[in-house]
């Protein structure tokens, strides 16, 4: 990645504010109470799936540049997308009301493999 693409509304530039986004909104300090319910299924797994799927589709983009989406391509973004996940879910460790949960682990990567195929059949799609 060459610096000068780092311009504002460039294809990179969007994948590093999304990464950043996610991450600062993991490692806000929760005022509300956890709920243990919530550990396997809760309202924030559908958070973490639109969280990652955006960002797995800003980063295959970015990665393709101007080519044609390949496997490896989208492959590097889901694996990309959730590393991030796993990050962020270790940083949360050491912030008041987070926790790392395996759950929030597993909605990110199905949303980082859904956020990928999004992006493929709509770039199939516009040909």
């Amino acid at each position: 990645m060459d610096v000068r693409n780092l311009r504002l509304g460039s294809r990179w530039w969007i994948t590093l504010l999304t990464a950043l986004v996610l991450f600062i909104a993991a490692i806000i300090p929760s005022p509300l109470r956890r709920h243990p319910e919530f550990d396997t299924v809760g309202p924030d797994k559908l958070l973490h799936f639109l969280g990652h799927a955006g960002l797995a589709a800003a980063l295959a983009d970015a990665l393709a540049s101007d080519r044609p989406l390949s496997r490896k391509t989208g492959s590097l973004a889901v694996v990309g997308s959730v590393g991030h996940g796993l990050v962020t879910g270790f940083a949360q460790r050491y912030v008041p009301g987070r926790a790392f949960e395996r759950a929030d682990l597993v909605a990110g990567a199905l949303g980082s493999v859904c956020g990928v195929l999004v992006r493929y059949s709509t770039e199939r799609d516009s040909f």
